[in-house]
Formats: C-alpha cells, sequence, structure tokens
C-alpha cells in the first residue's frame, strides 16, 4: 500500500529507485509523486487469489515458525523518508519483532526461473523486505524479518537480517529522489515495456518533428539496437518478446520526435495516436560509415 500523502516512498515502491522492480521505473515513480500520475497495476486473478490467501499463509506461518504472528496489512509505518504497510509483523522472544512478507507464486516455471527454485529470492522482493525493516514500528527498525513464499500448498521461508550498506542507500537515495521531485529534474524513462502506456500519454508525437542523432557516437549502439529489433519484428510470433523492450526503449528516445536519425543512415519513426503508437524502421543494406569517435575517447583507447 502506497503513501496517500505522497510523504514517503514505501517498500513496494522502493526497488524502483534503481529500476529493479517488475512494477515501476524510477521514471514512472518521478511522474506519480511530481505529477500524481497513478501508476499501481490493475487488479488481476493472481493479485485477487493472493490476498484471499494471505490470512491461511501468515496462520501456517505461525504454526510451522512457532513464532507470534500479527497481521497489519492496512497499518502505514514511516520512518524519514520511507514508508512500508506489512503483511504481519512476526515476534520472537529472543529477537523481538520482525517483518513478514508473503508472497504467492501460482507458476513453477516463475518459481524455477525467478526464484531458481528456493535457492534465491528476486531481487525486488529483497529490497521490499529490507525496506521493511528499516522502517519497523514507533520503537525503531527491526532486526530480522521473514519472507515467506508460498508454492504448490507449500511454504518455504527465507530469513534476514539487516543490511546496513543498504539502509543507508535506501536513506540518501530516497533524499535525492525527493529533492529531483521538488527541483521538477525529470529522470529519463528506463525504456522498460511497462513505460510504453505512459510514453504514449505523457509525449504526443509532434507531427513533421525530427531527433537528428545521426553524427552521435554514443548512438552508435542504438543503430545496432534498432537493427535487433528489426531481427525479431520479422520473427513477430517468436520474436516478440525481444522486440518489445527495444520497442520501449526507441520511444523512451524519440518522446514527442516523430523521426529519430541514426548514426549509419538508420532511421526509425513513430506512427499511430494519442493512445497507441506504433515504430517502423528502416536499416540501410549498406550503412553508412560510423561517426568518428571523440579524440578524448581515441585517445584512452590508444
Amino acid at each position: 500500500m502506497p503513501d496517500v500523502t505522497k510523504a514517503t516512498i514505501s517498500a513496494t515502491q522502493a526497488p524502483a529507485l534503481w529500476n529493479a522492480s517488475p512494477y515501476f521505473t524510477r521514471w514512472l515513480l518521478w511522474n506519480h509523486f511530481a505529477r500524481d500520475m497513478p501508476i499501481d497495476e490493475a487488479p488481476n486473478p493472481r493479485m485477487t487469489w493472493g490476498l484471499k490467501m494471505q490470512p491461511l499463509i501468515l496462520a501456517q506461518a505461525a504454526e510451522e515458525l512457532r513464532l507470534e504472528v500479527i497481521p497489519n496489512p492496512d497499518v502505514y509505518f514511516r520512518r524519514g523518508l520511507l514508508g512500508a504497510t506489512r503483511d504481519a509483523t512476526i515476534i520472537c522472544p529472543d529477537r523481538g519483532p520482525g517483518a513478514l512478507e508473503t508472497k504467492c507464486c501460482f507458476d513453477y516455471g516463475v518459481w524455477m526461473r525467478d526464484w531458481d527454485g528456493g535457492k534465491t529470492v528476486p531481487r525486488h522482493h529483497e529490497i521490499q523486505l529490507q525496506t521493511q525493516m528499516f522502517v519497523g514500528n514507533e520503537a525503531g527498525s527491526f532486526e530480522w524479518g521473514v519472507i515467506c513464499a508460498w508454492v504448490g500448498a507449500e511454504q518455504f521461508y527465507f530469513e534476514r537480517r539487516p543490511i546496513e550498506e543498504l539502509w543507508l542507500k535506501l536513506q540518501s537515495d530516497a533524499d535525492k529522489f525527493f529533492a529531483s521531485v521538488a527541483a521538477k529534474e525529470e529522470p529519463d524513462p528506463f525504456g522498460a515495456p511497462i513505460e510504453i502506456p505512459f510514453l504514449t500519454a505523457l509525449f504526443p508525437t509532434d507531427r513533421g518533428t525530427t531527433l537528428d542523432l545521426s553524427q552521435d557516437y554514443e548512438h552508435i549502439k542504438t543503430s545496432d539496437m534498432v537493427s535487433m529489433y528489426q531481427h525479431h519484428k520479422a520473427r513477430e510470433s517468436e520474436g516478440k518478446k525481444g522486440a518489445e523492450p527495444i520497442r520501449a526503449q526507441l520511444l523512451a528516445l524519440a518522446r514527442n520526435y516523430e523521426t529519430v536519425l541514426l548514426p549509419q543512415g538508420v532511421k526509425v519513426k513513430i506512427g499511430g495516436n494519442e493512445k497507441s503508437k506504433r515504430i517502423s524502421v528502416y536499416v540501410p543494406d549498406h550503412p553508412s560509415p560510423p561517426p568518428v569517435a571523440p579524440v578524448t575517447e581515441m585517445l584512452d583507447a590508444g
């Protein structure tokens, strides 16, 4: 649950500070705070079932861990510029209160890929729990926490201790983030597929405009990326997964421009309307010579 006052970054939002979240990027988070742009994910059946199962998972965790578990999904705690709504507080006689975060994994493919079959925890979940532990409660930060993953009627537990370097970075980067919001210093879009609807809405295409990067040495790699996009689009049935991230990066680069000129004669053109943008690309069979590297870079290479 995010902070309705927008005075803090929530534990769920915190991974976006480093573009580590599958749900938001730093650019999306900035727009949420600076422009009040809604970025919450639309409810889906897995989210609904996860919420329905949460009380059962917490009860099972209390039984298996033999510790007191106090659900508090509607209480938002704050510490500095960070905040958290925990699924529950877990009480240990020796260690005091800790944060308990539950996750439902309904797909064994996701469990094997993202969790490595229980050998690791996805990075954004780790950051989320560490933020919850830092925020703690009125008495102070927590010295421990647990991620509980429900997978196919089994529960797996991942106990964590504070990572003090991460806590310091969370505080420092939250401070920088809010300073950028106050100064209206918008970060660049990250170029993730989740940004595409927002890039379309915030940057309507200005017809007849051109962004000329054809002599920019740094964008030779962008030309290569366009070639990869063309390759994936030619194999749409099996290549869509590869094309969509590149499409997001090209839309982030183009913003309001209709045409983007890139090194070696590569061209990107943005079509569509305010609801949906489409991309067409041109990659010449015989590319023109690439721009020459800046003198300083050539000296470094030498």
